[in-house]
């Protein structure tokens, strides 16, 4: 490879790390297990609530069905009320059996169990509506009088702030992709400390070095993975989007893939800031084991992230959210839940991209030297110091 230009080796080596990484049964069960949360976050609140809404209600003489009947017409609510005329009998054993919620008559209700507050209110509503449509044509007012009584025009309704009709849709959108970003980033940042750390006690690594520039080799690895995780992500937010509108829960407008596409931006900015500390970590280190101990710096400071933007979630106009937004190591987990909420600001948003890229851009260097001078030392654990020191220029 001592002839090929470096953007060349760099494509090659990404190649391999996509070639190779894919066929992993790690990524396999990663990948898997990102599509069923994402489905089942989505789909869950719809399958718990699949129940079509039916009460079923006996009615055992002629005012029960009055009552039950008004019930049904009356303002819709999450339950359907079905009426069933049945005799007094046939109204207590469906009750034992399970086959009617209710048995209303002149007397009152009869549930077999506790009952659920919206079918009681409805019928008290409607049994109040009838006694007093009763009381009105008792005072001489003909039927329309009494519709007219029972149904006077209502109030306007004047909304000085409206809110978003979809707002809660927008903030499981923004809760969901807090939960992608923190297991991309962590779990191709672990990645790329692993694959580091194979080659070093394989000790394929030197044989690459014989031929490749350690920061060719660096920067092949980091852009073979993120180009996979980026695409791994890609597929999960199409199968997010998809199980959304799917479930009615989210309308996709320009807003929603807007917000999702600057996802992907930070996931990229945020894989590009850990990927290349997590690199640098697995250089550091000459054997699995020993893994767990350089990255869980690393793996707190995503965790910080992580739990410092649910807190942007529940204010996310807040100093927290507006300060975190300037700091890279936060800017990939705060800010992507506020533009999905709609509440990042046009400045924020290119400040935070233009603070995390020159984070970046005096980040990388660093780093390099570091996995440079750390990549040979396959035997023992190498000291940060001797890292730097023994960095091949």
């Amino acid at each position: 490879m001592s002839g090929m230009s470096s953007w060349r080796v760099i494509r090659l080596v990404a190649g391999r790390e996509i070639a190779v990484r894919v066929r992993e049964r790690s990524f396999l069960i990663s990948s898997a297990l990102s599509l069923v949360l994402i489905a089942g976050v989505t789909l869950l609140p719809l399958l718990m609530n699949s129940d079509d809404g039916l009460a079923v209600v006996a009615a055992t003489d002629q005012r029960g069905a009055q009552v039950a009947e008004s019930a049904a017409r009356g303002p819709a609510g999450d339950q359907r009320i079905e009426v069933r005329r049945l005799t007094a009998e046939e109204a207590r054993r469906s009750l034992a059996a399970q086959d009617v919620e209710a048995a209303v008559s002149a007397r009152g209700i009869t549930f077999q169990e506790s009952p659920g507050d919206e079918l009681v209110a409805r019928l008290q509503e409607a049994h109040r509506r009838l006694a007093v449509a009763d009381a009105l044509g008792a005072a001489g007012l003909g039927p329309r009088q009494a519709q007219a009584a029972l149904s006077p025009e209502p109030l306007s309704i004047v909304v000085v702030e409206p809110q978003d009709p979809q707002a809660d849709a927008r903030a499981g959108m923004a809760f969901i992709a807090v939960l992608v970003l923190y297991v991309q980033l962590l779990t191709f940042g672990f990645f790329v400390a692993s694959g580091v750390v194979e080659e070093k006690a394989s000790r394929v690594v030197e044989l690459l070095l014989a031929a490749v520039k350690p920061r060719d080799l660096l920067a092949g690895k980091l852009l073979g993975i993120g180009a996979l995780g980026l695409a791994q992500l890609v597929v999960i937010a199409g199968v997010g989007l998809a199980a959304a509108s799917a479930s009615g829960r989210l309308d996709i407008d320009s807003d929603v893939l807007y917000a999702i596409g600057l996802a992907g931006v930070w996931f990229i900015l945020g894989y590009a800031f850990y990927a290349s500390l997590f690199a640098c970590a697995g250089a550091l280190v000459p054997r699995q084991e020993e893994l767990q101990s350089v990255t869980t710096p690393l793996t707190l400071m995503i965790l910080i992230a992580f739990f410092l933007a649910f807190g942007v979630l529940q204010d996310p106009d807040g100093t927290l959210a507006r300060v975190s937004a300037f700091i890279p190591p936060l800017a990939p987990m705060t800010l992507p839940p506020r533009i999905a909420l709609g509440e990042a600001t046009a400045v924020e948003v290119i400040g935070g991209v233009l603070v995390t890229l020159a984070a970046i851009a005096a980040l990388v260097p660093l780093a390099a030297r570091i996995y440079s001078g750390a990549l040979l030392g396959t035997r023992t654990r190498v000291k940060l110091r001797d890292a730097w020191q023994g960095s091949r220029r």
